[in-house]
């Protein structure tokens, strides 16, 4: 997020004193992140080790803080867990918002900076580990299984609606300048959500292998520090998928930011190990992330009432970027030929 949440410093900081005892803290919001939904701190203590913060609006899905907890617990050092509050919860309420606290991670991203043959290598390596564990069954009690049906069907079904109605009040630049690219394309994003539903239906009746999938893992949820050292974050997200969900980002990828390009794919499998791709559900997957950011976009400009104008014009332009040469709608495509080729 650009903006802050309207929770104050004093709120957290209060927060931060009574469930997990960091006194005189200095709080400084980080303006960064894609999502629209999370506000970001860096949270100092005098004399002491800093701490990454998350804010969230609503609450956070036990899964999103039990995954990272359990394979960080079991061995997996990369990925970066959250800390427990007094009561021993992994996130705690406070006036609507979910608060999260992490070590602080230095580094930058991997999509800031790429990555080391080595550190490819070492990324493979990491995610065989945990598309192999076996949660046990408490943790498959809170972590979604997939469905093959794009959850922002019926949010971009509305855009659409909203978009194509001629009664509706152009209200500011903003919306309009959606409006108006909307009817430019809206041939090809029916066509988009017609190829999403009609992939994940040939999924569904498959039936494939689900593992623990970390459900984002592009580069930007990759934090590199000094040594080579890697860290996992943001675990919003984790399903029980086919392992395609993560492997999207690593095969046979056309795209550019956020995404592993075609030059570190046999590195990153020498780390990974040989597997046997499933191209129906790398097309589907790719396909219900390009439904996926149509909607989420769409509704931070339309639909947001508490986002400020420079997030909803940032909304604008990455949704005008996504139907870029070289961006996730051409991904989605080039899926979908390698299917229909093969």
């Amino acid at each position: 997020m650009l903006e802050r949440s309207e929770l104050g410093d004093r709120a957290i900081a209060t927060c931060l004193h009574d469930r997990y005892g960091l006194d005189g803290v200095e709080i400084k919001f980080l303006p960064l992140g894609n999502d629209s939904s999370a506000w970001v701190y860096r949270v100092s203590v005098p004399f002491g080790e800093d701490f990454f913060l998350k804010v969230r609006w609503g609450p956070l899905s036990e899964g999103g803080g039990a995954v990272p907890r359990y394979l960080r617990d079991r061995g997996i050092e990369q990925v970066v867990a959250p800390l427990p509050n007094d009561v021993g919860e992994l996130w705690t309420a406070l006036e609507g918002y979910a608060l999260v606290l992490y070590p602080y991670e230095g580094g930058r991203t991997g999509m800031a900076v790429g990555l080391t043959g080595r550190q490819w290598t070492d990324f493979g390596a990491v995610l065989r580990k945990i598309h192999d564990t076996d949660p046990p069954e408490w943790l498959r009690r809170l972590v979604p299984l997939e469905t093959y049906t794009p959850s922002w069907l019926g949010t971009v079904a509305n855009l659409e609606t909203w978009a194509l109605d001629p009664s509706w009040s152009e209200s500011d630049d903003t919306s309009a300048a959606l409006a108006s690219f909307w009817r430019d394309r809206g041939e090809e994003i029916r066509g988009i959500v017609r190829r999403a539903a009609e992939l994940g239906a040939a999924l569904r009746e498959r039936e494939p292998v689900l593992v623990l999938c970390h459900g984002d893992i592009q580069t930007d949820n990759l934090i590199l520090g000094p040594g080579g050292r890697m860290s996992i974050v943001d675990w919003d997200a984790p399903r029980f998928a086919p392992r395609e969900r993560d492997l999207m980002f690593v095969v046979d990828s056309k795209v550019g930011e956020g995404m592993i390009n075609v030059g570190g794919q046999e590195r990153f499998f020498r780390g990974y190990g040989p597997v046997e791709f499933d191209r129906l559900a790398l097309a589907y997957y790719r396909y219900e992330w390009v439904v996926q950011e149509i909607g989420d976009y769409g509704e931070r400009i339309l639909w947001r009432d508490d986002l400020g104008e420079g997030t909803r014009v940032a909304a604008l332009e990455g949704f005008r970027a996504l139907f870029e040469p070289g961006d996730v709608v051409a991904a989605a495509y080039h899926s979908d030929e390698d299917l229909l080729a093969g």
